[in-house]
């Protein structure tokens, strides 16, 4: 016996058998490459053909694999059917989850930041942690000059720009540029707040806004401005903070 997979068919079940097998039967007549499923090859060869048969009711966007598809469409409608075990956050797609489980939740992060000791499971995500105290930001949106300490989020900063809003409320159908602020946002209509503080009880619609709050019990205080020794709790009271200090340096040019 080579798994526990039942079948309604017996057909399906022979065709199951090879992949076990390892037999590949049906073979791409343009590029010679070979598949266990008949299926599977009719999904292949449209990469020889262009066809793209699974239409996005909601954008222009087409994809050639159905799962695909299914995995686009919740990027509109703010579906996320994987959550995590240890802190209940959700993600469209199952290895989203598994990198989140390995990024937060295991201890296999051999990288320590020196100045606030958090750790990381690798150089990458050490670095861009680092900026949140350096206060240093290298990617500038070329539409309006603001600066971003990670590429992506510069990315999806310039959908305001572009006026891309594929993530839309189904109850009153206000428009986002970024699923979080969807699911946020729908929180107006069901009312719940699922992330609770385990110090006062104060609850939250999303998960960030309780560990934004749970700095007022803890005193930790990640921004650290680059200027002075000064820290901040959110990123935001830095940035007015920065701010400040770059009014300094011009009222001394001017005298």
């Amino acid at each position: 016996m080579h798994c526990s997979w039942a079948f309604k068919k017996a057909s399906n079940l022979l065709s199951h058998i090879d992949t076990h097998r390892g037999l590949k039967p049906h073979v791409c007549e343009l590029c010679g490459k070979a598949y266990s499923h008949n299926g599977t090859l009719q999904q292949h060869k449209r990469l020889h053909t262009g066809e793209r048969p699974y239409q996005c009711p909601f954008c222009t966007r087409t994809y050639i694999w159905s799962s695909d598809y299914r995995k686009h469409i919740r990027t509109h409608t703010g579906e996320k059917p994987y959550s995590c075990e240890s802190c209940g956050k959700g993600f469209v797609r199952s290895s989203d989850l598994r990198k989140h489980e390995r990024n937060i939740h295991t201890n296999d992060k051999p990288y320590p930041c020196l100045q606030c000791g958090k750790t990381f499971n690798k150089p990458l995500s050490l670095l861009r942690h680092q900026r949140t105290h350096l206060g240093e930001k290298p990617f500038s949106c070329p539409d309006c000059g603001k600066d971003f300490a990670v590429a992506s989020r510069m990315v999806e900063h310039q959908k305001i720009h572009r006026g891309v809003r594929p993530f839309t409320c189904s109850v009153c159908l206000k428009a986002f540029t970024k699923s979080s602020n969807l699911l946020e946002h729908q929180t107006v209509h069901s009312g719940l707040r699922p992330h609770k503080c385990s110090e006062c009880g104060v609850a939250f619609a999303m998960a960030s806004r309780l560990v934004r709050h749970q700095r007022i019990h803890t005193g930790e205080r990640p921004f650290g401005c680059s200027e002075c020794s000064r820290t901040f709790s959110r990123s935001s009271a830095l940035k007015r903070h920065q701010e400040a200090h770059c009014s300094e340096d011009i009222v001394l040019h001017q005298v």
